[in-house]
């Protein structure tokens, strides 16, 4: 037999007759999820970094890894242009360095430290076979980094590609 309720349990004043702790859940629930959304929208409207911020990065990035190779001497290999649009009004920038070591190097070893004496932040983003020692690594601020250490003109280099996220703005004219 089905009871006869003489008033629907979820009407208009539902919320007033929980009892107040439940009610204090429903709210604190509300302000958080509003909180979150709030903080989604303003990541969105807050925008990308500039193209100025992630050509920065990079190069510091590349930096960074040049350092690391033992005696490394650090040159930036010329680019027609370094910038690859990747939404309206915004770019990629990309850059190529070669360094070339000291002698007695083991770019095996090399390749094999790189993302433990680079740190966090780092991480291995992609392993393709290849012929020389070679790592691919993806940064935390969406940078990717190609290294690979081959024999260019008879002598072993360490060959840097960076790859920024994307950034807003014009580049610069060059």
């Amino acid at each position: 037999m089905i009871p006869n309720l003489e008033r629907p349990p979820y009407g208009a004043n539902a919320a007033s007759e929980m009892p107040p702790s439940r009610r204090a859940k429903g709210v604190a629930l509300s302000v958080i999820l509003a909180l979150a959304a709030t903080s989604i929208t303003g990541c969105v409207v807050a925008g990308r970094p500039t193209i100025d911020e992630v050509r920065a990065d990079t190069d510091a990035m590349m930096q960074r890894v040049a350092d690391e190779v033992p005696g490394g001497v650090p040159e930036v290999l010329p680019s027609n242009s370094p910038y690859l649009e990747c939404a309206e009004n915004s770019f990629y920038y990309s850059t190529r360095w070669t360094v070339a070591p000291e002698a007695g190097f083991n770019g095996s070893a090399f390749i094999e430290a790189l993302p433990d004496r680079l740190g966090d932040g780092f991480r291995e983003f992609e392993t393709v076979e290849v012929s020389v020692p070679a790592i691919a690594l993806k940064h935390s601020s969406g940078m990717i980094l190609d290294v690979q250490v081959i024999d260019l003109d008879g002598r072993t280099v360490v060959s840097l590609l960076g790859v920024s996220a994307c950034g807003e703005g014009e580049p610069p004219a060059e």
